[in-house]
């Protein structure tokens, strides 16, 4: 059961839970990280300030083959839900303590893959890879422009999770209460979400779904609503909300309707009382979006209540923003674990991401005082 938050820290909380606590499928990277102040890689490779895409293997290693010496360069985990777990561990996990996070995907039998196995256990994840000896291990790199990142990837082995791997491995149900997937997992994997969603009905288990890419939407727009239609929680930045809304025929003035809108059409079944901040998760159309840098966050859940968080200015220089959406969850996440409410949960979110983006690479400082989420 949930302990009492008024007396014991974040920390002190997640080391009485069972663990794990939480477990995530998603698409494991290794991120290449590196700064171009002149856009000469965004310009040759058409990629956009802030945008995400990916690339055929062979373009890739042509923009490998036009990196910068490995010295100007920074290796990290990478990978939406792999960057979740990673912070999640980091801000509610004691060093060397009980590993709260499990993570499942597809992993390269490869140098790459030995350096992303090595960085995610080393940052105390169970990382449960289905190993591919055929594919290589999915890659990311990450260019930086004037603190703004361009993402282009190849997902090698990370685009192969089967029900076959599924069976090989097992799942921590009983300890679990957030199952947390990606939507680039969704789109070659939506067989394997389903069944983990089917395996975990009647546990109890909060289903959280990120939507993660404005482009994934033209070819897997289904998929996709599908997973919202079985989530308790979705994220997305509002380009990912008006991709969902347009996926869904649904018509709007304002991009802050759609949250909304969302919320209303999941048809949520709770009364007024159960549908307060103090029995949210009673609701299965909670929607979280976020708006960059300027304008605020917002989450709605039950009936239509909401609550907005304004941007967190950083208290340092914004150095990269590669993990700002997944530090976000993994802020959302650790508030809804410690039994917040979503307002407290989605400022915990804005304030976690306004932390990382200070650093390079998604993760946070090693000098973080223990009240940081209080």
């Amino acid at each position: 059961m949930y302990l009492s938050a008024t007396t014991l820290s974040v920390k002190e909380i997640f080391a009485n839970f069972e663990h794990p606590v939480v477990m995530a499928f998603g698409n494991p990277l290794l991120d290449v990280i590196l700064t171009d102040d002149e856009n000469n890689l965004l310009s040759k490779y058409n990629l956009k300030i802030d945008g995400q895409t990916e690339l055929e293997e062979k373009v890739m290693e042509q923009l490998f083959a036009d990196l910068p010496e490995e010295s100007k360069r920074t290796t990290s985990a990478g990978g939406c839900a792999q960057n979740t777990m990673r912070v999640l561990q980091k801000l509610c996990g004691k060093k060397n303590g009980p590993k709260i996070c499990v993570y499942y995907g597809g992993l390269g039998k490869d140098s790459r893959g030995d350096i992303l196995e090595e960085l995610v256990r080393s940052a105390n994840v169970d990382a449960r890879y289905a190993i591919h000896p055929t594919l290589p291990t999915g890659v990311c790199v990450s260019i930086i422009n004037d603190g703004y990142r361009s993402l282009a990837a190849t997902l090698g082995a990370a685009s192969i999770y089967t029900l076959e791997d599924l069976k090989t491995t097992v799942l921590p149900l009983d300890t679990v209460r957030v199952i947390y997937i990606e939507g680039f997992f969704v789109t070659h994997s939506l067989d394997v979400a389903k069944e983990v969603v089917k395996r975990a009905q009647g546990k109890n288990i909060v289903i959280a779904l990120n939507l993660n890419g404005t482009y994934i939407f033209e070819d897997h727009h289904a998929a996709l609503c599908e997973m919202v239609g079985l989530a308790k929680i979705v994220f997305g930045n509002v380009e990912e909300m008006k991709a969902l809304a347009n996926s869904l025929n649904l018509k709007f003035d304002n991009p802050t309707d759609i949250p909304f809108l969302l919320n209303n059409l999941k048809g949520v079944s709770v009364n007024a009382s159960n549908s307060s901040s103090g029995n949210w998760l009673m609701s299965d159309g909670i929607f979280v979006m976020t708006q960059g840098d300027v304008n605020p966050a917002i989450v709605v859940w039950g009936q239509g209540q909401s609550a907005q968080i304004s941007p967190i200015k950083p208290k340092s220089p914004v150095i990269d923003t590669t993990g700002a959406g997944d530090s976000l969850v993994a802020g959302f996440l650790a508030g809804l674990l410690t039994k917040k409410d979503p307002k407290t949960c989605l400022e915990w979110g804005c304030k976690v991401a306004s932390e990382v983006v200070t650093n390079i690479g998604a993760t946070l400082s090693n000098d973080l005082p223990a009240d940081f989420l209080q």
